[in-house]
This record gives structure tokens, C-alpha cells and sequence, in this order.
């Protein structure tokens, strides 16, 4: 069985680095911040990489995204958001 997986990637912007990995319907939007200091990823950055999806769920704790915000990414983390 083959199964169809896309991936796409932004520019990084302020040391932040966002792709998605698209596969079967599910896509999964990843953010690594490579800086000291808290970041602020804007919602009109990475839309284009979610398709229509509004929300989705932090894979690390569960917690609910809507994806029409911004998301604040930690220094020195990444952030998995399954959507």
C-alpha cells in the first residue's frame, strides 16, 4: 500500500521554521523557534499550509488551537499542531 505525503515549507522569519506534513486527509503544521526569546507566529503565515482548517490540537499537551490566532512559541521549542 503507498500512501500520498506532501510537504511544505515557509521561509523562516524571525528564527522561526514552519512546515506541514500532509498525509491521508491529516496534516500536522510544525514550528521551531531557534531563537533566546519568545516568538509570535502570525496566523497569515502559516494559513496557506492548513488548508481550511480553523482549529487543531497541540500534540504535546492536547490543548485546542484555533488556528485564525497567532501562535506565541517558546525559545527554543517547537510547537506540532495535528489539524
Amino acid at each position: 500500500m503507498t500512501t500520498k505525503r506532501t510537504v511544505k515549507y515557509h521561509v523562516p522569519q524571525q528564527g522561526l521554521y514552519v512546515y506541514a506534513r500532509s498525509e491521508e486527509g491529516k496534516t500536522e503544521l510544525i514550528v521551531l523557534n531557534s531563537t533566546d526569546s519568545e516568538q509570535v507566529l502570525m496566523s497569515n503565515h502559516f494559513k496557506a499550509l492548513v488548508n481550511e482548517s480553523v482549529e487543531g490540537k497541540e500534540i504535546a499537551s492536547g490543548k485546542v488551537i484555533d488556528l485564525r490566532e497567532n501562535i506565541v512559541v517558546p525559545a527554543r521549542k517547537s510547537v506540532i499542531i495535528e489539524c
